[in-house]
């Protein structure tokens, strides 16, 4: 792995530590800017350095920064937000994969909707029924109030991925 590879990863796990230690607590799952962050990595690095980027960030959680919607340690891990964090790599990996062959906005906001909110909810879901005894249906509606929120994230994530993306191509053809 190069270097600039390695300095991509680290400035997507500090993005993502930065927008993640801010939450607002709503009930078990707090109201945090994870996915946008997650999203936007995903998009814009690609499947290995983007969900390198997730497992480094959560490493960083784990060892007890306050980088996890304002926690640290293995309690979140343990909790009823275990399922969305480790749904977290998965989802930006497919995110990163399909990004790299369409880099198109309709295309991003697909992939972020069906992986970034998707696949997390599902996830999350999953976690919430095992960890607070819930049926799989109660788990699923706590995810209701952050639906139009998330909608929100995954567009402004597309919307930035194909800026950043675009200044990318246009760089490289004038260097060239």
């Amino acid at each position: 792995m190069k270097i600039k590879d390695i300095t991509q990863i680290a400035i997507g796990a500090a993005l993502l530590a930065s927008i993640g230690s801010i939450a607002i607590p709503i009930g078990p799952v707090p109201i945090t800017l994870q996915m946008l962050g997650i999203m936007t990595v995903a998009s814009i690095l690609g499947a290995k350095k983007g969900s390198l980027a997730v497992i480094v960030y959560l490493l960083l959680g784990m060892i007890g920064l306050p980088v996890l919607s304002g926690s640290g340690g293995l309690a979140p891990f343990v909790g009823p937000t275990v399922g969305y964090l480790l749904s977290f790599p998965i989802a930006a990996y497919l995110i990163g994969y399909f990004s790299e062959q369409h880099r198109s906005f309709p295309a991003l906001v697909t992939y972020n909707l069906v992986f970034g909110l998707g696949l997390v909810y599902l996830l999350g879901s999953l976690g919430l029924q095992v960890m607070l005894g819930l049926s799989f249906l109660d788990a699923l509606t706590v995810n209701i109030p952050f639906i139009i929120g998330d909608t929100l994230k995954a567009l402004l994530a597309a919307f930035l991925a194909v800026k950043v993306t675009a200044n990318k191509q246009v760089q490289r053809s004038l260097a060239s």
